[in-house]
């Protein structure tokens, strides 16, 4: 029985140390999991917020687009005004009726400078030819500046003129600005682009990290859970061993007991043979007999 109690013994303390090293595993696991979730968190939050900052860059770029696509619609419409102010313009001058002055007269005379022109650039002539075409040509252009100076005269005094002036310069003032207002907006939304694409490059590198922190968490938790379970079965071996251990030294002590009676009545048998005999006793032998219920 001794030698099987040892053995037992032996047995409980490497139960003991396997229950103690389950609880460090699982206590080592469940730390890695709750550093790894706080990770997770963290960087879930940030994706939140870089998810957020895209959205509202998003909506940003919309209105700005938006804002520009009127703005064409506007910088047309001037323009179109424009168009139709300078074909008014462009008429009045031709009908225009000025005394001295006739339109065809400016044109024809253009017709021939251009002529006279080419031929001195493209012809062969002579010393007395060329010096005459010179001669012509600066003539023609004389001309042609006397009679659009006194035509642009009148039409500056011309109300009508005036007025059309005023416009188309109003129009292409309107027009030039929603133009170059179009143009900054056009660059910021490039920009605003650009910061978006890089944004979510980074929000996807960033939910990519919290999968892997998110991973690990899962990792850890079941290696925790698998260590607490295999710790509760062996604290349940320990426990029953424990029980088995008692029980066995119960039963120790309660032979050890009654062979300590057998012996002691035995020998209190042959005390009292002795003390039949007449022989005599010590106070060590009395208090023996006594003991075993003989005196």
């Amino acid at each position: 029985m001794s030698d099987l109690l040892e053995e037992f013994e032996q047995k409980k303390e490497v139960i003991r140390e396997i229950v103690e090293e389950h609880v460090r595993k699982r206590d080592n696991a469940s730390t890695e999991a709750h550093e790894y979730a706080r990770l997770r968190d963290e960087l879930n939050a940030k994706v939140r917020e870089m998810r957020d900052e895209a959205k509202r860059k998003i909506a940003e770029k919309n209105e700005l687009i938006e804002k520009v696509q009127n703005m064409r619609a506007d910088k047309e419409e001037h323009y179109r005004k424009l168009s139709e102010l300078r074909k008014e313009m462009r008429k009045i001058r031709d009908e225009a009726n000025i005394q001295g002055i006739d339109r065809r007269d400016i044109k024809t005379r253009k017709k021939d400078l251009e002529r006279l022109e080419l031929k001195q650039q493209t012809t062969q002539l002579k010393k007395n030819e060329e010096l005459k075409v010179v001669a012509e040509i600066k003539k023609l252009t004389n001309e042609i500046k006397r009679m659009e100076k006194q035509f642009e005269t009148e039409m500056e005094g011309n109300a009508s003129i005036r007025e059309l002036n005023a416009k188309i310069t109003e129009e292409k003032k309107l027009g030039e600005s929603e133009k170059k207002e179009i143009e900054e907006i056009s660059s910021k939304i490039s920009a605003i682009s650009e910061e978006i694409n890089k944004d979510l490059q980074e929000l996807d590198e960033v939910r990519k990290k919290a999968d892997e922190y998110h991973e690990m968490f899962v990792k850890f938790s079941q290696e925790s859970t698998k260590e607490h379970e295999a710790f509760i079965q062996a604290k349940n071996d320990l426990r029953d061993l424990e029980k088995v251990i008692g029980s066995m030294r119960t039963k120790t002590r309660a032979t050890k007991k009654k062979e300590k009676e057998g012996e002691l009545q035995n020998k209190a048998t042959a005390l009292f043979e002795k003390f039949k005999n007449g022989e005599q006793l010590t106070t060590d032998d009395l208090l023996i007999l006594q003991k075993a219920g003989f005196l």
